[in-house]
């Protein structure tokens, strides 16, 4: 170790490693070659141990803590990519979920400076069309260079696009590419250009306008302020999205649109590129590493002043936001289930705080904590209940499938969604069938003896996919041929059961020959591109009916759709999870939403075992403060959220022995903190390639001062005794 001359400068380092140490800023040296540019929010090379990790910067000291330091390597930023507030966003993030700084700041930055290499990426040349290429192609005179057709051609439906990434996603090479920047009918982007159409802006509702009131009149003041925006399916929300984005943006602010899942949304991505051009910035997983880049450089660089993204883009180098909204604000997937396991609501809501931003909730089904909060007065609520146009919300007609089976209907259809798809497909209307599991048959059983064919390392059944007449585990990949005989009792009795969106598809076919269908989840949509592709086949009238998972129920916007069969409303309903009831009330409404969007009303019909459960009766009727009251009550008789705050410990071994003996020392040391400690027990999904997973609930009423200390006390406990890998969930959303 070599120690530090007096005269020396020193900065306090976040390492970017993994376990407690992630956790804690480090004192390091800096070198007189580098002291001018080592300076806060830069990325640094550091020795750690025997390594070489990538650091990041978080201020200047003239003294260190320790005795004996080691000098930075290098700088690999010749400027601060990280803002001050930014950082301490980070650290406050850090605390509140129990994890290392560098994972998060390591989230504000895109793929290629995630790694600790200094490398110089050029800003992309990004170009649009000219003028008159539309009247050019009209005219055909391109006819003759096919090639330079097709690129321009793409550019005019997709917008503008860096140079490499129109020859990879057009399918043409650079030359191409290059030829029509010679021709002048490629031309570079203008950062003061809007690229705006001139899509018809509708007339607002009286309730659009009140909520868009209040929400300009915060932006106006430029105060904090958080609103709930519950309105029913089809009223209109995204249309006040729209409308508040163009106010953030008149007072010189950004604004910040989260969706759940932005690959599975390409109506919204179309309806913000129309209203703001270039001027909006696409951030998801989806997204090649270069795309990815350009994006975060147009967005630092103030050019991009809407963000529309997935749950990661709350983290875009927005220097000042002024709005951040989370449509559907209620779905599980704003919660990260990788380290850090950060909820896009709860950063969203620090961001506000910091920024002095309006943060704008919406959703038609609002998760139990948001509507306690507004009725609580944390948010402010605002109400759209009426579908625009005064359409009438779908009548829903819940069918119980236990009559059907003593009437004798032993098929996947009721007679009254047969009836339904008969009717919808006689009147040339679309419809959409939902079942949230995919694959033919969900598990395969003996009726001789009663086994059922079971992943041999993850504690589930094996699903029957009939695309490749193969069973699949859904957890660890794993694929095998069905046996004939059974390999307990050897009879040949062994038959499938259950359904999947594959069956529900083959069942549609069989039933109506003529019926043109297609199939969304995720067997149909793993290559990049293919949601988006099934979806415009749909909305443009290529199939009449779309039989699809949870991607069906959001982000579809269908006029045609008048029907929405729900295959099987139960297959979350006895989940082993305190949001069970929730997540079959959120969803059903959903996808109930679906229906009735265009100029005839729409129907649903819900089949289930479970007619009387009241998150089905209250999905039916479309009244959510019903089940809210409902729901409300059995989370107060349990002291679960919004009642208690959670934290959930798994640990995890190859031994289940060493497993268990981990959790009881964690339960432990949590107990001695003063919380409530719910097991330790064997996860619902105990076994997931072959590792074994117990866990342990921390649990105590909000701001108990005890709960982090509790948490952090479990993880020291648990590290020192070993036996196994430990992670903490904070606030967790899933249960299994």
């Amino acid at each position: 170790m070599l120690v530090s001359p007096p005269e020396m400068a020193f900065a306090e380092v976040w390492v970017d490693v993994a376990g407690p140490v992630g956790s804690k800023a480090f004192d390091y040296q800096v070198p007189p070659d580098l002291a001018t540019r080592a300076v806060p929010g830069t990325r640094v090379l550091v020795p750690f141990g025997r390594r070489r990790v990538l650091g990041f910067l978080r201020c200047r000291k003239a003294s260190p803590a320790v005795s004996e330091t080691r000098p930075i390597l290098n700088v690999l930023d010749d400027a601060p990519l990280l803002s001050l507030p930014h950082m301490e966003l980070a650290e406050g993030l850090a605390r509140y979920y129990h994890c290392g700084v560098a994972e998060f700041l390591r989230l504000m930055l895109p793929p290629p400076l995630r790694v600790a290499v200094r490398k110089k990426t050029a800003s992309p040349n990004v170009f649009t069309a000219a003028p008159d290429v539309a009247r050019q192609l009209a005219a055909g005179r391109l006819r003759r260079a096919p090639q330079q057709e097709k690129a321009l051609r793409f550019v005019l439906q997709h917008g503008a696009v860096a140079r490499q990434e129109l020859a990879s996603l057009a399918g043409v090479s650079l030359g191409v590419v290059d030829a029509l920047r010679q021709k002048g009918l490629l031309v570079p982007v203008d950062p003061s250009w809007s690229g705006e159409s001139d899509q018809h802006v509708p007339e607002l509702t009286d309730h659009q306008r009140t909520a868009l009131t209040s929400i300009r009149a915060a932006l106006d003041a430029g105060r904090m302020e958080m609103f709930l925006l519950h309105g029913v399916t089809g009223s209109g929300k995204t249309e006040v999205y729209l409308r508040s984005c163009q106010a953030a943006l008149a007072k010189g602010r950004q604004a910040i649109v989260l969706v759940p899942e932005l690959s599975l949304t390409p109506q919204m991505i179309e309806v913000f590129q129309a209203r703001f051009g270039y001027r909006l910035a696409v951030l998801h997983s989806r997204l090649a590493a270069g795309e990815r880049w350009r994006e975060w450089t147009r967005i630092r660089a103030g050019q991009a002043r809407v963000v529309l993204g997935a749950r990661s883009a709350i983290f875009a180098p927005c220097h000042r936001p002024g709005l951040i909204i989370l449509d559907e604000e209620h779905e599980f997937s704003y919660k990260q289930e990788n380290s850090p396991r950060y909820h896009a609501r709860y950063v969203a809501e620090q961001i506000a705080h910091k920024f002095g931003c309006v943060l704008l909730l919406g959703s038609a089904t609002p998760a139990v904590e948001s509507y306690q909060a507004a009725c609580q007065g944390e948010y402010r609520l605002l109400e759209l209940p009426e579908r625009i146009e005064a359409r009438p919300l779908p009548q829903v007609l819940v069918v119980d499938m236990r009559a059907e089976l003593q009437s004798g209907n032993r098929t996947i259809f009721s007679r009254a969604l047969t009836d339904g798809l008969a009717n919808c497909l006689l009147q040339k209307e679309q419809a959409i069938l939902f079942l949230n599991r995919r694959g033919f048959s969900t598990f395969i059983l003996c009726r001789e003896c009663g086994t059922v064919i079971r992943c041999p390392h993850c504690s589930v059944s094996l699903t029957y996919h009939q695309s490749d007449r193969l069973l699949h585990c859904h957890y660890c990949g794993r694929r095998r041929r069905p046996p004939d005989t059974c390999p307990t009792c050897g009879t040949s009795r062994i038959r499938s059961f259950g359904a999947g969106t594959q069956r529900v598809e083959e069942e549609v076919r069989r039933h109506w020959p003529q019926a043109r269908v297609l199939r969304m989840d995720v067997d149909t949509t793993g290559r990049k591109g293919a949601h988006e592709a099934i979806w415009r086949r749909f909305r443009s009238g290529e199939a009449d009916v779309l039989v699809g998972t949870q991607m069906v129920a959001k982000g579809l916007d269908v006029a045609g759709v008048t029907l929405v069969g729900v295959v099987a409303a139960d297959t979350a309903l006895h989940l082993p999870d305190f949001r069970a009831a929730e997540r079959t009330f959120q969803v059903l409404t959903q996808v109930a939403g679906r229906a009735g969007r265009g100029a005839q009303q729409g129907r649903v019909v819900i089949q289930t075992y479970n007619p009387d459960h009241f998150a089905i009766q209250m999905a039916s009727r479309h009244d959510y403060r019903a089940f809210f009251a409902r729901e409300l009550r059995e989370r107060q008789t349990w002291g679960f959220p919004p009642f208690g705050r959670l934290g959930k410990i798994i640990c995890r071994g190859k031994k289940c022995d060493d497993v268990a003996r981990l959790a009881e020392v964690v339960a432990e040391a949590a107990e001695k903190a003063g919380v409530d400690v719910l097991g330790p027990a064997p996860a619902p999904l105990e076994r997931i390639k072959d590792v074994y997973r117990w866990q342990v609930l921390v649990r105590s009423h909000p701001g108990h001062p005890g709960f982090d200390a509790a948490v952090a006390a479990a993880m020291v406990a648990g590290r020192e005794v070993g036996g196994g890998e430990l992670s903490v969930d904070i606030d967790p959303m899933d249960m299994m």
